[in-house]
């Protein structure tokens, strides 16, 4: 990645807006995401790096270079975590998203004969005998009634022994609720920040209990499901074929 372009810091919601529209993943939230996920997310550059870490754990274990999935890329952080890690020339990444600026962003960032950067709603993409997918903070934007459909796809496209790691914002206590608030304000969101970016995610982004995601994926066919991370009303998942 180069670290020379700066992250745009975030003030999308910082001035009062006579009409708040539905989030979406244009060039504005792109020049800033990098800047608003840290912010937004408690332990989001942890799970990232741990991706990576743990991607790596599985190549040493199963003894052979990976082909990874990126669904859902944004602007590459999972797959720049996954190159870091793996540093086998033969590793192979493909990294999926359908915002245009986005990939066009990781492209920019990332130089890496490794990886394919692709253009494409994830619920329209096909893949096989993939090693570990992972899909961090996407699942909660795609249709409710999409979800299984999509889980059983990366299911049927992983190897047997391929691993999936699911990263997802879930249902919570108020109290976990109110933490969470906290935590933004700490990052320097104002309340009308905090406010109006929730109203613009109130209809794209539809979160799921714990226990919704479990037996979601039990449904699409994993064997074993086990949480290996969670901060606050954030948690992250692995799942095994």
């Amino acid at each position: 990645m180069n670290k020379d372009v700066p992250d745009s810091s975030d003030q999308l919601y910082a001035e009062k807006l006579a009409s708040v529209q539905d989030f979406t993943f244009n060039e504005k939230v792109t020049r800033v995401f990098n800047d608003m996920v840290r912010r937004s997310v408690p332990g989001y550059d942890v799970v990232v790096e741990l991706i990576g870490v743990l991607a790596a754990a599985h190549s040493q274990t199963v003894q052979r270079p990976l082909l990874c999935l990126d669904l859902g890329c944004s602007r590459g952080a999972v797959t720049q975590s996954l190159l870091n890690q793996l540093t086998d020339p033969r590793t192979r990444i493909v990294a999926i998203d359908n915002s245009e600026a986005m990939i066009n962003a990781a492209r920019t960032e990332i130089a890496d004969e490794r990886v394919m950067f692709i253009t494409q709603d994830v619920l329209h993409s096909n893949f096989d005998d993939v090693d570990v997918a992972a899909m961090n903070l996407v699942l909660q934007f795609i249709e409710p009634d999409d979800r299984l459909g999509m889980l059983t796809k990366i299911r049927r496209g992983l190897r047997d022994d391929g691993l999936f790691i699911l990263t997802e914002k879930i249902q919570s206590d108020p109290e976990f609720v109110d933490y969470h608030h906290s935590f933004k304000r700490a990052k320097g969101y104002s309340e009308l920040e905090i406010t109006q970016k929730r109203d613009a995610l109130e209809k794209v982004m539809v979160i799921d209990s714990l226990e919704t995601h479990l037996d979601r994926l039990n449904e699409a066919g994993f064997s074993r499901v086990t949480v290996w991370f969670q901060l606050l009303n954030w948690v992250s998942l692995i799942a095994r074929s």
